[in-house]
Parts: structure tokens; sequence; C-alpha cells
């Protein structure tokens, strides 16, 4: 009796499983009915907003863009052209001066007495001239023996004077313009003697012809020393070469100057350009005359524009980069010289060009696309092209799109052939 209930317990307890797990498999089932219904409505009812825009027709410009610093049409360092004294300094450091315009006075007192010197020896030796063409009067010897005596002196003087100079020299304790200005005294000295000697020798014996030719020749000779000793006097005045802006002024009121170091620099700021550098694969792209947009760092809200002026002639073996200029046109701001500036040179324009929004473009491992709308504008279409120029956000179709066609912009990363769409910018195609 015993044996036959376990059995009917244990006859029970299997149906109550069998039952359990019947009805589990059987809502697992209809759940798993339930996903793959609602999948499919799902996929049924897959509708991808987008945003649109129409090809159109316009401008687009392909640009090279360089960097460079601007500088100066013209940078003259000014020397001096005798060693002195810096008597006067006229001007300063960003100064405006014009061509001819006095800078520097150099101390000048020795030259003045050598031109005073040399026109009178000039006036003695056009007053023999004048003596052995009209014959001399007792007076005039006299005259002429106390310029000849004069002139000795001179000469005495100017020849210890050069040998005194010539000894320093060697030793190193005067420079070697100071040794050539006692010389070219000395020089003067001799020949003011030797005019003053033939002209008394000449009041004494009377002119020839031949004896009156000599004497003109020692009038030219007095004057050219004369206008040897006048150059000197010009060149003590330091003047502007150039029309420009004063820079780089070395020099002080007083100080000892040379002709080996600039006194100071100007820079004919009248037209201003960017130097810079292309690499050798753009250079056919660059020719003088195109167009460029400048922008330039110190003055970040300013836009300026140029054009290519020049370009050189030959490609740096190390940088295997070639030099070009940009001639900044009519700035409407002073630009100081050395500020960086970058230039956007404008080397190819198609004015009538096929032009999308960047954002169509879809790339594939096999070229690029774009999903262009179809005719009742609820599907889309997976269009292969050929892409031109690129302009900022603006992109110039070759191939595969016509005008008025419209290309998704926005939503298409995930579209794929034949998807249904929703336009939410439908006012771009109404």
């Amino acid at each position: 009796m015993r044996i036959t209930r376990r059995r009917i317990f244990y006859l029970i307890l299997i149906i109550i499983i069998g039952l359990l797990a019947f009805r589990v498999a059987s809502r697992i089932y209809q759940e798993k009915q339930q996903e793959d219904n609602t999948t499919d409505q799902v996929q049924q009812e897959r509708v991808i907003p987008v945003q649109v825009a129409k090809v159109q027709r316009g401008d687009i410009r392909s640009f090279l863009t360089v960097s460079g610093l601007v500088e100066p049409n013209e940078i003259v360092r000014v020397y001096a052209k005798t060693v002195g004294q810096a008597k006067e300094l006229l001007v300063q450091e960003g100064d405006d001066v014009k061509k001819g315009d006095i800078l520097v006075r150099m101390d000048d007192e020795q030259i003045r007495l050598q031109v005073a010197q040399a026109k009178a020896t000039l006036d003695s030796a056009q007053a023999s001239l004048e003596k052995v063409q009209a014959g001399a009067r007792p007076q005039e010897i006299s005259q002429a023996e106390a310029a000849m005596r004069q002139a000795k002196i001179n000469l005495g003087s100017a020849e210890e004077n050069y040998l005194r100079m010539e000894k320093l020299f060697s030793e190193g304790a005067v420079s070697e313009q100071q040794y050539d200005q006692a010389k070219g005294q000395y020089k003067i000295a001799q020949a003011q003697y030797q005019s003053a000697n033939e002209s008394y020798k000449l009041v004494m014996e009377g002119a020839s012809q031949p004896d009156i030719r000599v004497v003109e020749a020692q009038v030219r000779q007095a004057q050219s020393a004369l206008e040897i000793a006048q150059s000197q006097l010009n060149n003590s005045i330091v003047k502007a070469p150039i029309n420009g802006k004063v820079t780089a002024v070395s020099v002080k009121t007083g100080e000892l100057v040379s002709s080996a170091v600039p006194l100071l620099s100007i820079l004919d700021v009248s037209e201003l350009y960017i130097k810079a550098g292309i690499s050798e694969k753009d250079i056919a792209s660059i020719q003088i005359g195109q167009e460029a947009e400048i922008l330039i760092d110190a003055f970040p809200q300013e836009k300026f524009y140029g054009e290519v002026s020049s370009r050189g002639v030959m490609v740096d073996p190390t940088s295997k980069s070639m030099e070009i200029k940009i001639k900044i046109i009519e700035p409407h701001v002073e630009i100081p010289p050395g500020v960086f500036a970058r230039a956007d040179i404008m080397i190819e324009n198609k004015p009538d060009a096929l032009i999308i929004p960047s954002t169509a473009l879809t790339r594939k491992t096999e070229g690029l696309y774009v999903y262009v709308l179809n005719d009742d504008r609820n599907r889309v279409e997976k269009r292969a092209i050929v892409a031109g120029m690129i302009q900022d956000n603006q992109v110039e179709v070759v191939e595969g799109l016509q005008e008025n066609e419209v290309v998704v912009i926005l939503g298409n990363i995930n579209l794929q052939e034949g998807d249904q769409v929703r336009v939410t910018n439908r006012e771009v195609i109404e």
C-alpha cells in the first residue's frame, strides 16, 4: 500500500513539472514571436530624418596658403665717409626723412682749414698767372717771394705731421683713415710749395709762352686741390640716401665714428612685401600678378590684399623651397616691418562651377559618394561623384550631379541605398 502511494506522488509531481515546463516554453515562444513581429514592424516603419541642399552653380576658388615676415621695400645702412667725431645728430629712431636731409654733422674744423688753404693756393696761382701774363712789378716780386716762403713753411709742417702719422700708423696707434688724411695734407702742401716756387721763378725771370702754360697748369693743379678739400668737407655731412624712416641709430653726439660701422639705417616703407617660401610641388601654380588675401597677427581684425610681385629663379637645395614676394596693396593701417603674416594666394577661380556643401560627401573604399533625393523626395539614391576644388565648406562637383538636384548634407552617415527619409528643412526644396 505504501509503495502504491509513493508511485502516485511521483507521478503527480512529474505531471506538475511537465505542465510548468510546457507553460515556460509556451511563454518564451510567444515572447520571441512578439519580438520578431515588433522587429518586422520597426523595419517596415524606418524613416530617417535628414537635411538637404540643392546642387547650385557658383564661384569657387582654390588657394595656396604661405607665411612669412613683412619686409620694407628697401633697407639702407648709412655710413660715415670719413673718420671723425660726430658733432651733431639731427635725427632719432622713428623719424621720417627725405633723400638729401642732413642726418649727422661731423667735426669739420680741420677740413675747413684745408679748404681755406686750398682756396688761398688757388688765388695765389691765379694771381701768378695774371702776373706772368702782364709782367712783374717790384711789389709783385716781393709778394711772390713771401708766398714761396709761406708755402715752404706749410710744407715743412705738413711733412713733419705726415712722418709722425706714418710712424704711429706702423705702430698701430692711429687708423688708416687718419694716416691717409695726413698724407693728403702733405701732398697738398707739396703742390702749394711747388706752385709758389714756380711762380716766384717766373716773376724773377719773366714769362714766356711755355712759362705761361706752366702757370696755367699750376692753376689747374690748385683747382684740383681745392676740389679735393671741398669734397672732404662735403663728406663731413652725412645725408639721407633715400626717403624713409630712421631706425637702428647707433651713434651719439661726441662719439668717434669710422666708415666701417653703420651710423643708422633707413627703411623705405613706401611699399611693403611678404617674403615667403613655396615648396617645389607648388612652383608651377604660382605666377606673378596672382591676387592674395593677407592676414597679419598684429592686426587680427583687419584684412589686407596683395599680389605676387616676384618669385625666385632657383630652388633652395636644402629646404627644397623657392622664395616669392607678395606686395601688400594700399594697406589702410601702418604695418611695422618684421611682423608675421599669412597669405592665401588665389591660384584658380571657377565662376560657374557646380557646388555642394562638403558635409554631403561620404567616403567609401571605392571612392566618393553622395545621397540624392528621388523625385518623390522620400527616398535616397547612392551616387558616385568626382570632386574638384575645395573652398572652406564647399566642394566643386566635376562629374556625377546635375544642377538643382537635391543631396543629403546631414544624417547621411548611416544611410543606405533606397532608404526612406524625412526632410527636416523642406523649405530648401519647396
